[in-house]
């Protein structure tokens, strides 16, 4: 069972008392997984919430659509996420569109939490502000990413427009 200390350190449950935190507790289910175990696969659907407690995760996306696997460069490495940072994945899949957006990849041995949609929506109905608390921290993240997204398209866009005036 992961530890209320260790919920207690994850960004995603920053400010969330003690109570509705011992209250979702029980409700992660232990996933082990081995170096190389695709976890998440873009594209396809998912309803849970992942927490990395040990080992090393890569998150890629999918470049090349609709075309063989033989593609020279068929995926980006967007990051590397370690258990130091308690870094959590898969929110979509707690807020309605369970459509995964990237792929994320163990390169190590790894133990990681989930939580199901449905879980975290009773969690939500049985304490309603720490309910509140963890969908305004899921904003926060998916607002961090969605700006880095931005940055990163203009940085796409220069390039690309560089290329082709050359």
């Amino acid at each position: 069972m992961i530890e209320l200390e260790t919920l207690a350190k994850i960004p995603l449950f920053y400010d969330v008392n003690s109570e509705a935190l011992a209250y979702l507790q029980p409700r992660f289910k232990q996933l082990l997984v081995n170096k190389g175990t695709v976890i998440i696969k873009e594209n396809t659907e998912g309803d849970q919430i992942y927490i990395l407690v040990k080992g090393i995760v890569q998150v890629t996306k999918d470049l090349v659509k609709g075309f063989d696997e033989d593609q020279l460069l068929t995926e980006k490495v967007l990051a590397k996420l370690s258990a130091d940072s308690l870094p959590t994945f898969g929110e979509n899949g707690v807020l309605g569109n369970g459509t995964r957006m990237a792929n994320i990849i163990a390169l190590s041995d790894c133990e990681l939490y989930t939580l199901s949609k449905a879980d975290f929506d009773n969690f939500a109905e049985y304490n309603y502000q720490a309910g509140y608390i963890v969908m305004k921290n899921i904003a926060r993240k998916l607002s961090e990413s969605l700006k880095d997204t931005d940055e990163n398209l203009v940085k796409l866009a220069t390039a690309l427009y560089i290329a082709v005036q050359g």
